[in-house]
């Protein structure tokens, strides 16, 4: 009866939408083919080039080619919230990086971070080597490129500060929320089921139709205000890393970019799968390496 409902609820989602609507597993398998094939190559070229004006315009480009992601998502959400529960799409290793059925906004922070505390890093490294060392060794890219995140400025630092701690804030209380959601759900359904189970009419459908309605929404509202946290904390890191230094936004979008398209290479994701060393270990000393990373 349950599997029945829940079919019957995904047709009216379809059905109250558009007979056009393009499934998401379709725009996202062009999405990011689009971000893999066009617009990082074409930022990577701007970063080497010569104008500020065309890095910027690719920047820019590749920002709202993320912002757009989210917005498909979430009409996909509200059109179909059962294509966003069942991610076909995502592979074995994307989906521990999910958190409310998309990337972690800790993901973001932590690129950031990465970016800094390497700069921190190469500094300790200064200390202790000759100061003369050239530019090449460190980097074969132009030497603005190379020292874009060196010597981050206080602001910068603030701000990634300031967009950890309201990640820090907001995380826990939309993951109680969803807790919330799935509980009184598991509640209400047992019990209707179990009071409907010798029934033969269409009352019990019903029922549980609607206990799966009020799930659904509330599910679908945590997941767009996950999605506008998602967008916030990009426009944010963006924002304050484009301040003064379009490089170091660029350097970022790009390090997101090869970051999504590394962890869907199908040699990386086929050796992990099949690796006979790969164990269960591994997936928790990770999880708790990410831990540490985000709190």
């Amino acid at each position: 009866m349950l599997k029945s409902v829940f079919n019957r609820q995904k047709q009216h989602t379809s059905s109250s939408s558009s007979s056009s609507s393009r499934p998401f597993k379709e725009y996202y398998t062009e999405w990011f083919n689009t971000l893999k094939n066009n617009h990082l190559p074409l930022l990577r070229r701007s970063i080497s080039g010569d104008s500020l004006t065309v890095l910027s315009t690719h920047v820019e480009l590749l920002h709202q080619h993320f912002q757009s992601y989210y917005h498909t998502l979430d009409a996909a959400a509200i059109t179909d919230p059962s294509q966003i529960l069942n991610q076909d799409w995502r592979n074995s290793l994307e989906k521990p990086l999910l958190w409310i059925s998309d990337l972690h906004p800790f993901i973001f922070t932590n690129l950031a971070r990465s970016f800094l505390e390497d700069e921190d890093n190469n500094e300790t490294d200064d200390i202790d080597h000759d100061l003369d060392i050239s530019i090449s060794s460190v980097s074969d890219r132009p030497w603005q490129i190379a020292m874009a995140w060196r010597n981050p400025s206080e602001t910068l630092i603030r701000r990634m500060e300031e967009i950890e701690c309201g990640l820090k804030s907001i995380v826990p209380t939309l993951n109680e929320r969803l807790a919330n959601a799935e509980g009184g759900f598991v509640d209400r359904v047992v019990g209707d089921w179990f009071s409907c189970k010798d029934r033969g009419d269409n009352k019990g459908k019903v029922v549980l139709g609607n206990d799966v309605k009020v799930y659904m929404e509330e599910f679908v509202s945590v997941f767009l205000y996950a999605n506008r946290l998602r967008r916030s904390v990009l426009v944010d890191i963006i924002s304050a890393a484009s301040q003064g230094r379009v490089y170091q936004a660029a350097l970022f979008l790009e390090g997101l970019s090869m970051f999504l398209i590394r962890f869907r290479d199908h040699d990386l994701v086929n050796v992990v799968e099949h690796s006979k060393n790969f164990s269960f270990d591994h997936v928790k000393d990770h999880k708790e390496f990410c831990l540490s990373r985000c709190h």
